[in-house]
């Protein structure tokens, strides 16, 4: 082998490294929330676990919000890109007690 060779393969995975080190740190120095176009202001985003322990983000915060009777309320998931249904179900923990769950179904008048 050459010696332009040989110095090529002890450099490279060198470079490639910092090459790496440099896009992790430009990626972590990037803010991902969504933000509004017209304020600027960064919206939140309020996690939600189903029944099914899938997490859907929420402009809501939905297990803060006091639903009437077993209505389903419709929002848009931030995390799949579509408009969602969730409705709230009390169900017993197994020791007695009872806790909110949340079962979430993909809205049919979705396009």
């Amino acid at each position: 082998m050459s010696k332009s060779i040989k110095l090529l393969l002890v450099l490279l995975p060198k470079y490639v490294g910092l090459l790496l080190v440099l896009l992790l740190l430009l990626m972590s120095s990037l803010r991902c929330a969504s933000t509004n176009l017209i304020t600027g202001e960064e919206e939140t985003h309020y996690p939600l676990i189903d029944t099914r322990f899938k997490v859907h983000k929420y402009k809501d915060n939905i297990q803060w919000l006091i639903f009437p009777k077993n209505n389903k309320r419709t929002e848009y998931c931030s995390v799949h890109f579509v408009w969602e249904d969730i409705q709230p179900i009390y169900r017993p923990t197994g020791d007695g007690e009872y806790h909110w769950q949340y079962k979430v179904n993909k809205n049919k008048k979705n396009w």
